[in-house]
């Protein structure tokens, strides 16, 4: 099931997803994505996916030469506004020059989304895409610290969307099942995701596998991962 094109094509969560530039700081996510890859002056940064554009963007204010990959159409047209070269494609079979990038980048939960193989194909595509010595960051969720703490309801607000969701673990897929709702006034609509859960060694084992050599785990404040980091963001490094 391709969910995601189900999705990110929903009118109700590109509103959502549109809204972020102000329900977030992105000038600090900026930041801390340039500490965690360790960017040097005018680095070529490859952001997949990149969404609307709202973390490249400001890396490019930063000198930095960096290309957004998506696959909604709607995001990349945002993301082009705001001045980033953009290319739809999907991340499993992305069109990018072999080792045309020092570093890239996976926010938000958005590696896990294929079965097991397609998330193989998507770390490929990205060491693909490295230089030697190239670094990628993925920032995401991993067994060892959420499911001692998983809850299976969450409600919040954005842009006047009230976002309801109801998730549940699969132990034997290990993938987490979510049902969003989404409303606004008389404005309702659902969607289903399913995203794969890896334990951290589970993880770096498919960036391993992947060509990545050495590995960093942090938390989203770049502070060293642990029993209670929310989420983790992952540096993985090729051979120099």
């Amino acid at each position: 099931m391709e969910w995601w094109r189900d999705l990110f094509t929903a009118p109700l969560w590109q509103d959502v997803q549109l809204s972020w530039e102000e329900a977030d700081d992105a000038d600090a996510d900026a930041s801390l994505v340039a500490d965690a890859l360790e960017l040097l002056p005018r680095s070529r940064v490859l952001d997949a996916p990149c969404g609307t554009g709202r973390i490249a963007k400001r890396l490019r204010a930063r000198g930095h030469d960096v290309v957004g990959l998506d696959a909604t159409e709607r995001f990349l047209i945002e993301a082009a506004g705001a001045g980033v070269p953009v290319v739809l494609a999907d991340m499993r079979t992305a069109p990018v020059r072999t080792a045309a990038f020092d570093a890239a980048f996976c926010l938000w939960g958005s590696f896990g989304y294929f079965d097991d193989e397609g998330n193989r194909a998507q770390a490929t595509v990205v060491a693909d895409a490295l230089r030697p010595a190239g670094r990628c960051l993925v920032d995401t969720i991993v067994a060892d610290t959420l499911l001692s703490r998983f809850e299976p309801h969450a409600t919040w607000e954005v842009a006047g969307i009230r976002v309801d969701e109801e998730r549940k673990y699969d132990a034997a897929s290990k993938r987490i099942e979510t049902t969003w709702t989404f409303t606004r006034g008389a404005e309702r609509a659902t969607r289903l995701t399913s995203v794969r859960l890896y334990t951290l060694d589970e993880l770096t084992g498919v960036f391993g596998d992947a060509g990545f050599v050495s590995f960093q785990a942090r938390d989203a404040e770049l502070q060293p991962f642990g029993p209670s980091s929310e989420r983790l963001w992952l540096v993985a490094a090729l051979a120099g």
